[in-house]
């Protein structure tokens, strides 16, 4: 079970965490997680860096993490399209070595462009780590959609 502090139990209160519980319940079809509790939907996502340590650099990245990684950037769209009324959508681009790119586009326009390393090992050390990390996608995605509205809504 996750151990989770003070600061993560508020975390798990704001929009983010909210937007990824409800897409994580969204994909349950078969209802195999309908009684888990929010911190067991999330603890998947926290890998601390002990256990990181302990994760092999090789072969393909598991299929779960791969769904977690798109989960985390769907969250984000989201949090953008309510903010900007915008339709944002991700597109991964990930190496069977677990390396890659993930863009965020709305439109004609790159809203958020994130390369990413060592998904065998993705996970973040807490939930408010992961929440202050999307965030700031978020930040950057509202950023550009404001920065250039007509690209964003072609």
């Amino acid at each position: 079970m996750l151990e989770l502090s003070d600061a993560d139990r508020e975390a798990l209160k704001r929009p983010f965490c909210q937007a990824l519980l409800t897409l994580i319940r969204a994909q349950d079809r078969s209802g195999a997680m309908e009684a888990d509790s929010d911190e067991e939907l999330l603890s998947p996502f926290i890998v601390t860096k002990v256990q990181k340590r302990d994760i092999p650099m090789f072969g393909d990245p598991d299929p779960d993490i791969l769904m977690r990684v798109e989960q985390i950037y769907l969250a984000v769209c989201w949090l953008v399209e309510k903010e900007t009324g915008i339709a944002a959508a991700p597109i991964l681009n990930i190496h069977h070595e677990g390396w890659g790119r993930i863009v965020i586009i709305t439109g004609r326009l790159v809203a958020v462009n994130s390369h990413v390393r060592e998904l065998h090992r993705f996970g973040y050390e807490n939930v408010t780590l992961m929440e202050s990390k999307a965030l700031k996608l978020v930040e950057e995605g509202i950023k550009a959609i404001r920065q250039f509205p007509d690209v964003a809504a072609a």
